[in-house]
């Protein structure tokens, strides 16, 4: 194993970070240049770390720092995300040793990651879970093949169903959302404490704010993104107040076809018997970790609130 170092994103030069980042995690420039915002430095003390091998960036442990309602307490947690060693260094021991630095900064860590991220997670006495999944739906199956592809490219969302209302992006929504997430919660042991100060920071201030939607449905509120990748327009629900059923998604179908975009992409805990015979069809790895193994266990058995906004995963 080659001499190495583990720091914080602030002891680096930003010109490298960047040049990292950029090459690791290709990200759209808006995301680039607010990495900032990305893991809510202003937020606490808590920020990612790296890793150095020869003067040289070679891995990264990201992080969202959090607060988590546990047994009506408000404990500090830090998400894991952006987890990345380079080719060349990694099966040498790197990610494990990266993790554990990482583990110490917070003693309540959670995330959801994938497969190959677990397998360091669980040799570190990770608990997980398979309870969520991310499903993919589409409204025209031929649009997925590249030579009947007819991508609409236009920005402007039409809005003609009655059951959907599209709301104003404002500080008057966000205090709405605050205010129902907080009653939500309140009915739980355990979950993730969105305030106005969370939803200020992941959608008021977020950089790609300009393509994410608000709807309105039956006094719940549902959070979308929509973007162009590889030339198909996709629909992410991000956040959702209630959970996403078969009413919704179809719902929100009829939104795609009247807006010519190609799919919906959303997380549920809706079990369905095809759910393993459908290739799109992604189990998602929720994993925790705390000093605490009976406060471990309460986080993998009752953290049932998983959104594609908290940590950004719509990306992956």
């Amino acid at each position: 194993m080659d001499k190495f170092h583990i720091k914080k994103i602030s002891e680096i030069d930003e010109k490298k970070l960047l040049q990292f980042y950029q090459v690791s995690f290709q990200y759209e420039k808006s995301i680039l240049d607010n990495y900032q915002w990305r893991y809510r430095s202003e937020f606490n003390e808590f920020e990612p770390l790296v890793l150095i091998i020869d003067d040289q960036i070679c891995g990264h442990a990201g992080l969202i720092p959090i607060d988590l309602k546990m047994n009506d307490k408000k404990q500090k947690a830090i998400w894991f995300t952006d987890f990345y060693i380079t080719s060349e260094h990694r099966s040498k021991g790197y990610g494990k040793l990266l993790a554990e630095e990482w583990m110490k900064i917070c003693p309540i860590q959670i995330t959801i990651c994938n497969d190959q991220s677990l397998k360091v997670f669980k040799k570190l006495n990770w608990s997980n879970n398979n309870n969520y999944i991310r499903r993919l739906k589409f409204y025209n199956y031929l649009n997925i093949v590249p030579i009947f592809r007819k991508s609409d490219k236009s920005s402007f969302i039409k809005n003609e169903l009655q059951d959907l209302k599209l709301e104003e992006l404002n500080n008057k929504i966000i205090t709405k959302m605050a205010n129902l997430s907080e009653r939500n919660l309140f009915k739980k042991s355990v979950g993730l404490i969105r305030d106005e100060n969370w939803f200020k920071w992941r959608i008021l201030d977020c950089p790609y704010k300009k393509d994410i939607y608000i709807f309105n449905f039956n006094g719940n509120f549902i959070v979308t993104h929509i973007k162009l990748k590889n030339n198909l327009k996709i629909l992410s629900i991000v956040y959702s107040s209630q959970p996403i059923n078969s009413s919704i998604s179809n719902l929100f179908l009829k939104f795609l076809k009247k807006n010519s975009i190609d799919y919906l992409s959303y997380i549920s805990k809706e079990k369905k018997i095809f759910d393993f015979f459908l290739p799109w069809q992604r189990k998602l790895n929720f994993a925790c970790h705390t000093q605490d193994k009976s406060v471990t266990n309460i986080l993998n058995r009752d953290y049932d609130d998983v959104q594609f906004l908290d940590s950004d995963i719509d990306y992956i």
